[in-house]
C-alpha cells in the first residue's frame, strides 16, 4: 500500500523522498507557467504595436487591443507571481533585515511569510467565491464587440492565489529547517 495509507509510520526517508519530488514538480510547474507568462508579454506587446499601427497610419483602430490586453495582463501576473516569490524578487524594503544576523533574519522570514500567507489565503478565498460567482451568475466583460464570461479573467486569480499560499508554505518550511540544520533541505530560492 501506498505510505500515506499504510498502518506503519513512515520513514523520515520517504517523507523527504515524497517533498523533494513535489518541490521538483512544483518549481517544474512554476518555471512553466512563468515561461507562458513571459510570451503572453511578448503577445500582448504584439498585440499593441498592431493597434497603434491601425490607430495612427491605418486611421481604423481596433476594438478589442485593448479588453484583449487588459485580460492578459491579469494573467500574466497571476501565473508568475509564485515563481517571482521563489525567487525573491517580489518588493520588499529589508533596510534593517540585512542588519540582522543570519538566524534572525530566518525568524524574521517566519514572521513575514506567515502574514503574508495569511493575507493570502483570505485574498485566494475572495477571489475564488468571485471566481464561482461569475460561473453562477455567467457575467460577461463589459466590452463592446469583444466580451468574454467573466469567469475566464477571473480563474487565474484564485489559480496564482493558491500557487502564492504553496510557495509561502515552502518558505516557512525552509525558515524552519534552517533554524533546525542551520542549513536549507529543501531550496526554495535557489540556495542549497
Amino acid at each position: 500500500t501506498p505510505w500515506l495509507f499504510s498502518t506503519q509510520p513512515c520513514s523520515m526517508k520517504k517523507l523527504k523522498k515524497v517533498s523533494a519530488s513535489f518541490v521538483k514538480w512544483f518549481d517544474r510547474l512554476n518555471d512553466f507557467l512563468a515561461l507562458l507568462a513571459g510570451a503572453v508579454v511578448v503577445f500582448i506587446t504584439l498585440i499593441i504595436i498592431y493597434e497603434v499601427f491601425m490607430r495612427y497610419l491605418v486611421k481604423r483602430p481596433t476594438t478589442w487591443v485593448s479588453d484583449v490586453s487588459e485580460i492578459l495582463l491579469v494573467y500574466v501576473t497571476f501565473l508568475g507571481s509564485a515563481y517571482v516569490l521563489r525567487l525573491g524578487e517580489h518588493t520588499r524594503v529589508d533596510i534593517v533585515i540585512t542588519l540582522l544576523k543570519r538566524r534572525n533574519q530566518e525568524i524574521m522570514g517566519i514572521i513575514q511569510d506567515t502574514l503574508s500567507l495569511f493575507f493570502c489565503a483570505v485574498f485566494t478565498y475572495i477571489a475564488g467565491t468571485s471566481f464561482w460567482d461569475s460561473i453562477i451568475t455567467q457575467e460577461r466583460t463589459a466590452g463592446g464587440l469583444f466580451s468574454v464570461p467573466l469567469w475566464l479573467v477571473y480563474v487565474v486569480i484564485p489559480f496564482g492565489g493558491l500557487l502564492l499560499c504553496i510557495q509561502l508554505i515552502r518558505q516557512i518550511v525552509e525558515h524552519f529547517v534552517f533554524l533546525s540544520y542551520g542549513r536549507h533541505e529543501i531550496s526554495s530560492r535557489g540556495e542549497g
